[in-house]
C-alpha cells in the first residue's frame, strides 16, 4: 500500500472512531482497536478530538492501556490523565514498570498523587515515592526498581531459581547484578555464564567485575553518553555508598536522547519542545514571542545603525545593495559554528576545556571560507560596479565579518555552559541578531572611513 493510501486509510479510521465515540458505539471501537499495536493506538489518540482521547483508554485491557499511556506525547498524556479518575489511573500504574509509573504520577497534581498512591499496592507505592525523590533528569529519575540481584556467595543453582521467582516482575532480563551481604554492587553475571556454568559453582567464581555503575545523581545526558561509549544495553544504578538501587535499560536511554534532541531543537528554533501537539494557539504564541522580541529589538538596533550612517548610503548607493549579503554571511557563519559546538557539547565529543583549540580551528576554517567568499564578491562588484576600491572594501569587510561571526558562534556556547545555561540558547535568534548588528557596524564603519577613496573624492 502506498503512503498516500495509508494516510487516507488512517484519516478514515480516525473519522470513524471520532464518530463512533461521539455516539457511544464503544463495542465497534474495541473491534477497530483489537489488531493495533500500542504505539499505533497512541499515535491515533494524539490525532483524535481532545474530548475523545481519554475514552480510548477505558475501552482497552489495563495492560494494553498502560503501555499506550506511556507511548503518548507528554502534552497529550497530561490532557488524557485529567480526563481519567484516580481509580483508573491507579489501575494503569499497577501494570507499569516503576520508572514509567513514576513518570505518570509525576505529571499529576499533589492531591491526585496522594489519591492514586493510596490505591496502588503498598510495596509498589513505596518504590514510586522513592523514585519521585530524584530529579527527573537524573539517573535516579529514569531508573527502574525492577532488576535481579544475586549474592556473590550463592551457587549458580540458587541464582537460576531467583531468576525464575522474579520472572514475572522483571520483564526484560539482560544480566543479573551481583551484590555482597551489605547490598554493595560487586559485579554482574550474564545469562550465558549462568547456563554454561556448573550448578554447584559460586557466583563469585563466574561473575564479571568489569561493570559500569551509574551514580543515582548523574545527569541523564551523561548516562546516555556512557551507554553510547561502552555499547551498553543496561546498567546498574548505585547510591552514594555503592549499594545497588536500580537499573537503567537502553529503552530509557533512547527516550532520553529523543527528549534532549527535542529540547535543543525547540530552543534552537525559539519554540517549545512540546509545541507540535499543543492545542492552544495562545500557549504556542507565548512560547515563541520572547525569542521573536529579542530578534525584533536587535533588528531595530540594526536600523538605528543604518540611520546613523545614512550619509554614507546617500553618497554611494551601491553599498545598500550588499547589506543583505553582509548580514546573511555573518548570520550563516555564526550559526554554523555555534551549532557544531552545541552539538559537540551535548554529545560529549567536545570538552568544555577545548575552548582554545576550538577557537583556533574555527579561525582557520573561517579564513578559508572567508577568502573564497571575499574573492567571489570582489569579482562580482568589480564586474558589476567597475569600482576597484569598493570591491576591495566589500571583500575585506566580508572577510572580517565572517571571522567575527565564526569566533562568536564558537565561543558563546562555552560561555553559556559555564553559566549553567543550555548552550542551545546561543543559536537561532541570538546569533543571527548579534551578527546582523555587528556585521552592519563593521560594514558602515569601514565604508565611512574609506569613503573618499571609494567615491574617488
Amino acid at each position: 500500500m502506498s503512503n498516500s493510501a495509508q494516510d487516507l486509510s488512517q484519516k478514515e479510521v480516525l473519522k470513524h472512531i471520532n464518530f463512533l465515540l461521539s455516539n457511544d458505539e464503544e463495542a465497534y471501537v474495541r473491534v477497530l482497536l483489537a489488531e493495533l499495536h500500542e504505539a499505533d493506538i497512541a499515535d491515533m489518540i494524539e490525532r483524535l478530538e481532545p474530548e475523545n482521547r481519554g475514552k480510548i483508554l477505558t475501552l482497552l485491557h489495563a495492560q494494553t492501556a498502560s503501555e499506550v499511556l506511556t507511548e503518548l506525547d507528554e502534552g497529550v498524556r497530561e490532557d488524557v490523565l485529567e480526563s481519567l479518575d484516580s481509580a483508573k489511573i491507579a489501575e494503569l500504574v499497577n501494570e507499569m514498570d516503576s520508572d514509567d509509573a513514576t513518570d505518570i504520577v509525576s505529571e499529576l497534581s499533589e492531591e491526585r498523587v496522594s489519591e492514586v498512591l493510596e490505591q496502588v499496592e503498598d510495596e509498589y507505592s513505596d518504590d514510586i515515592q522513592e523514585l519521585l525523590g530524584y530529579h527527573e533528569e537524573s539517573a535516579g529519575g529514569i531508573m527502574a526498581k525492577e532488576y535481579i540481584a544475586v549474592n556473590q556467595d550463592w551457587t549458580v543453582e540458587r541464582a537460576i531459581q531467583e531468576i525464575r521467582d522474579m520472572s514475572e516482575e522483571v520483564e526484560d532480563l539482560y544480566q543479573c547484578y551481583v551484590i555482597n551481604n551489605e547490598g554493595m554492587l560487586e559485579g554482574l553475571v550474564t545469562l550465558k555464564a549462568l547456563i554454561l556454568a556448573d550448578g554447584k559453582h559460586l557466583i563469585a567464581d563466574i561473575m564479571d567485575d568489569g561493570i559500569f555503575p551509574i551514580k543515582s545523581d548523574q545527569d541523564q545526558e551523561e548516562v546516555a553518553r556512557i551507554f553510547e561509549r561502552y555499547d551498553l544495553v543496561s546498567a546498574p544504578v548505585v547510591d552514594p555508598e555503592g549499594r545497588l538501587i536500580g537499573r537503567i535499560t537502553i529503552d530509557d536511554i533512547v527516550d532520553v536522547i529523543q527528549e534532549e534532541a527535542e529540547e535543543d531543537l525547540g530552543i534552537f528554533g525559539g519554540t517549545g519542545e512540546e509545541e507540535i501537539l499543543e492545542d492552544s494557539i495562545f500557549q504556542i504564541a507565548r512560547n515563541r514571542l520572547p525569542y521573536l522580541l529579542i530578534a525584533f529589538f536587535g533588528e531595530v538596533l540594526s536600523g538605528l545603525i543604518m540611520e546613523a550612517y545614512k550619509l554614507s548610503l546617500e553618497m554611494i548607493v551601491a553599498s545598500a545593495f550588499f547589506i543583505p549579503l553582509v548580514m546573511a554571511m555573518g548570520g550563516s557563519t555564526g550559526q554554523q559554528s555555534s551549532i557544531i559546538v552545541v552539538r559537540g557539547l551535548a554529545t560529549g565529543e567536545i570538552d568544555p576545556r577545548d575552548i582554545f583549540s576550538r577557537i583556533s580551528r574555527e579561525t582557520r576554517t573561517a579564513l578559508i571560507t572567508g577568502l573564497v567568499i571575499a574573492l567571489l564578491i570582489f569579482l562580482v562588484v568589480f564586474v558589476w560596479q567597475s569600482n576597484f576600491p569598493f570591491a576591495v572594501l566589500l571583500s575585506s569587510t566580508l572577510m572580517i565579518v565572517i571571522l567575527n561571526a565564526s569566533l562568536f558562534g564558537a565561543v558563546i556556547p562555552f560561555g553559556l555552559q559555564r553559566l549553567n545555561i543550555d548552550p542551545a540558547l546561543a543559536t537561532g535568534p541570538f546569533v543571527a541578531t548579534f551578527n546582523d548588528v555587528i556585521g552592519l557596524l563593521i560594514y558602515f564603519t569601514l565604508l565611512t572611513a574609506s569613503l573618499p577613496l571609494v567615491t574617488g573624492g
